[in-house]
């Protein structure tokens, strides 16, 4: 282990009183909770990604409770369209949803959703099956990705023109052109068997399912998601407006939950691993080995320059799933932009405001700032997850695409 973990681990301990042995609550011992006297039961829903990681720690370790937060189990939803109509008609308070998704039904549907916080950063994987040599050989093949919002699309896309590959929606493999590449809509815990029977010939997809392909269907990762936009936003913690408008106090103490969840996660991946794992706590379809490599295997003989590439800026010391969880301005810009050139299907056709709005005003009107500073102060949030303590809530945005030449 090197030193520099060991420093982390022990800022961590220091911070929080978190041991990453015992996986201690002790430091919320003797803590005044925001919401002792509420009576909302909290119901939350996740699909089996590695986005859905604070709500679930939140709730199997127990920080919903040390903040006062009645919660059932959370419950296992299989698609996006799913977990967005339970979410969009409150047959749940509490989901994550991916930050595209949360602009399209913000501005498209004009659902009053508010982001608390970002989930995770990184975790994207861009993988292609065995018969593949190389990534400009999806030309003529069908990829999956897991909704027409999402960063997985668009990153994937920005690949593929890379290549000098045209992405393409609503097209069947018989019908492109031969520099096409048709995007096909996927559900994520379908993404491994499409994949097998050769349905589609590589996938953009949130982990563990990118780890299972490698190891299910002998998939090769082609790109990591954040070795071309560096700490980069995925799914959201959300919560409706019309929820936090109802009790505020309840709603911090629901984001401050988040919150130290994403720090746990931050240093505790072994067991989370376990945590997760079918053969553990029992939240994702997968053993405990699938989900350890997508946790922990991000090695520079495995995917650097000279292994697959799908990490190329050695210097940016890419990690494949990471946690920093306050929504930072800078990264709403980020991904309007990135949203202005992804292809999406006819019907999911992105709304006109957005092209008129920049990514600060989407970021005051989506993010739920005051209950994210809070939270991110109530765990030394600069400090904790190594970010500028002079400007905690900055953070300066690098996209670059760089593909390994075959």
């Amino acid at each position: 282990m090197s030193s520099d973990n060991l420093t982390r681990r022990e800022i961590l301990k220091k911070l929080v009183g978190i041991s990453v042995a015992t996986s201690s609550l002790d430091f919320l011992k003797g803590t005044p909770t925001l919401a002792q006297s509420r009576s909302t039961m909290l119901t939350s829903g996740y699909i089996p990604i590695l986005d859905s990681a604070p709500i679930l720690i939140a709730y199997e370790k127990g920080f919903f409770k040390a903040n006062g937060i009645k919660a059932e189990k959370p419950t296992l939803i299989r698609t996006w369209p799913a977990i967005m109509e339970a979410f969009s008609s409150k047959q749940i308070l509490l989901t994550h949803i991916l930050l595209p998704q949360v602009l399209f039904l913000r501005y498209a549907q004009k659902l009053p959703i508010r982001t608390i916080a970002f989930n995770h950063t990184n975790v994207i994987t861009l993988l292609r099956g065995e018969k593949l040599a190389k990534t400009s050989d999806f030309a003529g093949k069908a990829v999956g990705i897991p909704t027409w919002w999402s960063p997985h699309n668009g990153i994937f896309q920005d690949v593929l023109r890379k290549e000098g590959l045209k992405p393409v929606a609503g097209k069947s493999v018989g019908e492109l052109a031969p520099n096409e590449v048709a995007l096909k809509v996927v559900a994520p815990p379908d993404m491994v068997e499409a994949l097998k029977s050769g349905a589609i010939a590589g996938y953009a997809i949130s982990e563990p399912f990118g780890a299972a392909g490698e190891i299910l269907a002998n998939g090769t990762v082609v790109k990591m998601s954040g070795d071309i936009w560096r700490h980069h936003p995925c799914c959201q913690s959300v919560l409706l407006q019309e929820t936090i408008d109802k009790d505020r106090a309840w709603a911090q103490a629901v984001t401050n939950a988040i919150y130290q969840a994403a720090l746990w996660a931050h240093g505790n991946r072994e067991e989370l691993a376990h945590m997760l794992a079918k053969d553990g706590g029992g939240y994702f379809p997968m053993p405990t080995r699938i989900i350890e490599r997508a946790l922990l295997k991000d090695d520079l003989h495995t995917y650097g320059p000279s292994g697959t590439g799908a990490i190329m800026h050695e210097d940016w010391h890419v990690k494949r799933v990471e946690f920093y969880p306050f929504p930072f301005a800078s990264a709403f810009d980020v991904m309007l932009d990135l949203m202005k050139r992804t292809v999406v299907d006819k019907s999911a056709a992105l709304p006109p405001v957005l092209h008129k709005l920049t990514g600060q005003q989407v970021a005051n009107e989506v993010a739920e700032y005051e209950l994210a500073k809070t939270a991110y102060h109530a765990v030394n949030g600069s400090l904790a997850f190594g970010l500028d303590p002079k400007k905690p809530f900055e953070r300066k945005e690098f996209y670059d695409v760089v593909v390994k030449k075959v």
